[in-house]
């Protein structure tokens, strides 16, 4: 605690004498003790000092009023009175206008210089100082000390809030992470936002309740919780180049059937579920900032990773793709990326995992003018379009094996009357007449062809997809 005029008339070194004042004035804080000899020393006066005079030029009523009043209107805490020069002993009128102005006055002897006082007070504040500094210094390790712990940036920021006497909440990219900003307290009196630099491509807040303290704590956890996020971006960065190149091994063929699963666990992918690729593509105005883009809270924890400059999100089937996908979306806009949204189908982890991929990406090129996009069944003209090591093999034969099973169990000739539909363009006489049966056989071998693979080989545009199955399976065959 700073020094008080009680301590300076307590302290034996000094000698001090009270003369005048009592109670509560006597523990008013000395901030520093100013030597003057002027009848009137107000502009040299600051507040909260001790005022230290031999009275050399207070030799009448008027003289030490003006300066008794100098003193008051300053706020300085007290007058110490030097005797043995100027004044034999302090005049009685300068202590009945002390004491009408709630001044205290301390009797100074002669031996005693005021440099001793000024020292003890100096050395007072010093002392104060440094516990300050040091209790300061303590709340800041208790800081780091609770981020680095288990419970993180939650435990810090309770931490800081029972410091500084205030409610805290973090937002990154425009999302509450940490705390609440609805807190039920009718000490608040609002919120003050503090801004948090996190590198060129993210944006936090620090949220404050008011009234507040220790301002400095809070500037101080302000910049750890910088290097903190900043840290974080980081890290997020190279783990979705790590599960990026799982991802792209994936979709280009590049792993062995053996090495599938193991290599999608390793990314936190369940074998045992299934999931649909949500691709998010950027406009290009900001290089890389996908990389290090948080997942919104809804989808904390799921597997991410970039692949031709684009975050693919790996979300559980049974998650809503709609709302994922507005989710994404509101956290590329907070974090001002331009982006559009395109969702792939459900597929189990596994090699099938892959068509998601172009499922998503034919539903961006198909649905330029949407934000975000849902992929139709997956086209095989498309994925020839798409990439040298499109599945289309895998593809045409997820549409093709369940026919050529139900002929080699039960000799239904779906496949032969599947290409003599296609050959005759539906007519469907002239396919009876191909086959050598009745025109209700081939209407019912049409029915179980679309029953079994989904597609209607009298529409134009499944049609085009089996002629593409049938010409990949030839092509593959011969």
């Amino acid at each position: 605690m700073a020094i008080t005029i009680a301590d300076l008339v307590a302290d034996p070194q000094l000698g001090l004498k009270l003369r005048s004042g009592g109670g509560t004035l006597l523990q008013r804080p000395v901030e520093w003790a100013a030597a003057t000899e002027l009848v009137d020393p107000s502009q040299f006066l600051t507040g909260g000092e001790l005022v230290c005079t031999t009275g050399m030029r207070l030799r009448s009523i008027r003289s030490i009023r003006t300066f008794l009043e100098a003193v008051r209107q300053a706020g300085s805490c007290g007058v110490a009175f030097g005797v043995g020069f100027t004044h034999a002993e302090i005049p009685e009128v300068l202590l009945d206008e002390a004491r009408r102005r709630d001044l205290p006055v301390l009797e100074v002897p002669a031996k005693l210089s005021f440099t001793a006082i000024a020292r003890k007070v100096a050395a007072a504040q010093a002392t104060q100082e440094f516990a300050r500094l040091e209790s300061q210094h303590r709340r800041q390790q208790r800081l780091v000390e609770a981020l680095l712990g288990d419970g993180g940036i939650g435990a810090m920021l309770d931490r800081l809030g029972h410091d500084t006497g205030a409610h805290i909440a973090l937002s990154f990219n425009g999302e509450i992470v940490s705390g609440s900003l609805e807190v039920d307290d009718n000490r608040i009196t609002g919120w003050e936002a503090m801004p948090i630099a996190v590198g060129s491509r993210a944006q936090a807040t620090l949220h404050v309740s008011l009234p507040h303290s220790n301002r400095a704590l809070l500037l101080s956890a302000r910049s750890l919780i910088g290097l903190h996020l900043a840290q974080v971006t980081r890290d997020l960065r190279k783990l979705r180049e790590r599960n990026g190149q799982v991802l792209s091994d994936l979709i280009e063929g590049r792993l062995p059937d053996e090495r599938i699963t193991p290599r999608l666990e390793s990314i936190g992918l369940d074998p045992a579920t299934s999931y649909r690729l949500i691709v998010v593509a950027d406009d290009g105005k900001r290089p890389n900032a996908l990389a290090s883009l948080p997942l919104p809270s809804s989808l904390d924890g799921l597997a991410a990773g970039m692949h031709e400059n684009k975050l693919a999100v790996a979300v559980p089937a049974m998650h809503p793709p709609r709302k994922a996908a507005e989710a994404l979306l509101a956290a590329t806009r907070a974090a001002g990326v331009g982006a559009r949204i395109g969702i792939g189908g459900p597929y189990p982890a596994a090699a099938p995992l892959r068509w998601s991929w172009f499922e998503a990406i034919d539903a961006l090129d198909r649905n330029a003018d949407e934000v975000i996009s849902t992929a139709g069944r997956l086209s095989i003209a498309s994925l020839m379009l798409a990439a040298a090591k499109a599945p289309v093999l895998e593809f045409a034969a997820s549409v093709l094996e369940p026919l050529e099973r139900a002929d080699a169990e039960h000799g239904s000739q779906l496949v032969e009357t599947l290409d003599a539909v296609l050959n005759h363009s539906g007519a469907i006489n002239e396919v009876a007449a191909k086959l050598g049966t009745h025109r209700n056989t081939v209407r019912y071998r049409i029915e179980q062809i679309y029953r079994l693979t989904g597609l209607d080989p009298r529409s134009t545009p499944d049609a085009v997809q089996l002629t593409l199955a049938r010409t990949a399976r030839r092509l593959n065959r011969s």
